[in-house]
Formats: C-alpha cells, sequence, structure tokens
C-alpha cells in the first residue's frame, strides 16, 4: 500500500483519492466555496431581516400614531393610552444610548480579535497564540452579552408604552440573540484552536468564522447608531 500525491487532485492510496476513501468526494477548495456560499446565503438572509427591522423603526416613527411613537403629546391634560389601557401622562423617556454603543464597541473588538485568530492560523504561529486570541475574543463577547442582559434591566420603560419602547426592546433581544449565536461559536472555536485544529494551515473554518463575526459587528453596529440618533 502506498501514498502518494499527484497534481491537484490530493493524495493517492492504490490509485484512489486519499479524500474519496475518507468519504470526501470533493477537494477542500469546492468543499469552501460551498461552505462560504452557504455562510453568505445565510448573512443576506440576515441583512434582509435587519433592513425589515429598520423599515419599521422609521415607518412607525414616521407614522407616530396617536402621537405614540414617544408620547411627545402626552400629558395629564392629554393622556394617551398604553397597550393595557393604562393612562400615559408624560413622554417616554429615551433609552441611554451608552449601553448600546458600549456593546457595539465590544462586538467591533471581538471581530477584530477573530480576525486576528485567523491571522495567526494562516501564517502558522504557536498554537497557544491562536488559542489565546480565539478565548479573548470568547471573553469580550461574554462580556457584551452580559451587559445586554443588563441592558434590560435598565430602560426607562416596556413593551406596551408606545412603539418607540417596544421596538427599542426589540432591537435589543435581535442583538442579544445574534450575541449568543456568536459567543456560542466562539467557544467552540476556542476550544477546537485549543486541541490543535487549526495547526498546520487548516485556517478555512477560521475564515468563515470571521466574516460571520464581521457581519454581526456592521449590523450591531447600525443598529445602534439609528436607535441613538433617531430616537
Amino acid at each position: 500500500m502506498s501514498v502518494t500525491t499527484t497534481g491537484h487532485e490530493g493524495p493517492q492510496e492504490n490509485g484512489r483519492n486519499v479524500e474519496a476513501v475518507a468519504g470526501h468526494h470533493e477537494t477542500r477548495e469546492q468543499r469552501d466555496f460551498k461552505e462560504r456560499f452557504a455562510l453568505w446565503l445565510f448573512i443576506t438572509g440576515d441583512a434582509l431581516f435587519l433592513v425589515m427591522e429598520l423599515f419599521f423603526w422609521f415607518y412607525l416613527r414616521a407614522l407616530n400614531t396617536n402621537g405614540l411613537w414617544r408620547g411627545v403629546n402626552c400629558s395629564k391634560a392629554n393622556a394617551c393610552v398604553d397597550g393595557l389601557g393604562n393612562p400615559i401622562t408624560h413622554s417616554i423617556p429615551k433609552a441611554n444610548p451608552w449601553y448600546s454603543v458600549g456593546i457595539a464597541a465590544l462586538v467591533v473588538v471581538a471581530a477584530l480579535l477573530i480576525w486576528a485568530v485567523e491571522r495567526a492560523a494562516r501564517t502558522s504561529e504557536k498554537r497557544s497564540i491562536v488559542s489565546g486570541l480565539a478565548g479573548l475574543s470568547a471573553l469580550v463577547l461574554l462580556a457584551a452579552i452580559a451587559l445586554q442582559c443588563y441592558q434590560f434591566g435598565k430602560v426607562p420603560f416596556t413593551t406596551i408604552q408606545g412603539t418607540y419602547a417596544s421596538t427599542y426592546l426589540f432591537f435589543m433581544g435581535s442583538t442579544l440573540g445574534h450575541l449568543i449565536l456568536l459567543g456560542f461559536l466562539a467557544i467552540g472555536f476556542w476550544n477546537r484552536a485549543r486541541v490543535g485544529k487549526f495547526d498546520n494551515g487548516q485556517w478555512h473554518h477560521l475564515r468563515l468564522f470571521r466574516i460571520f463575526a464581521v457581519w454581526i459587528a456592521l449590523s450591531a453596529v447600525i443598529l445602534t447608531a439609528v436607535s441613538s440618533l433617531f430616537a
């Protein structure tokens, strides 16, 4: 039994492609292309969801049904009604934007660290460097998740107090969901880096992770900018 390498076909064993023997009938490049294509399809769907979020924010803000975007016309003399029929006698205060800004900043830092993980794996840095950067990115994402959860207890309104309140809380929930997904992936990639899964040029899955992390960071920045500047 012998193993040889012939051109772009990969290693051969008794005339058969080793990847085919292992159950893979495609080259690494072909699989990588399909994986990236699937990821971009997922990001495209998520981008459409983001566009819908932005649309209903600006639509409800412009519509301002019964003055209940933030209840700027509500007063004791002109009481508005919340979702349960209770009177609203004052304008709904804006949420503190610095929580959202801090969360977006943490996600951007995490995306940059994930990019550094990919770069370190591409240049065959020591395993400890790759796993250390991956672990640091996971910790930053966990901090962002904790801050987002903390913010839920600090908003000065509830979902029934007008369309601004309900939409802002929806933005927060959407961001939290994406952060949990990205944090879960970061922990998984840290564990894979720790056991050497990205040694010897095996960095292709890290590129997928980096693309997804950059997208999540971009969407977090967009939502933060909209919710902070157009309240």
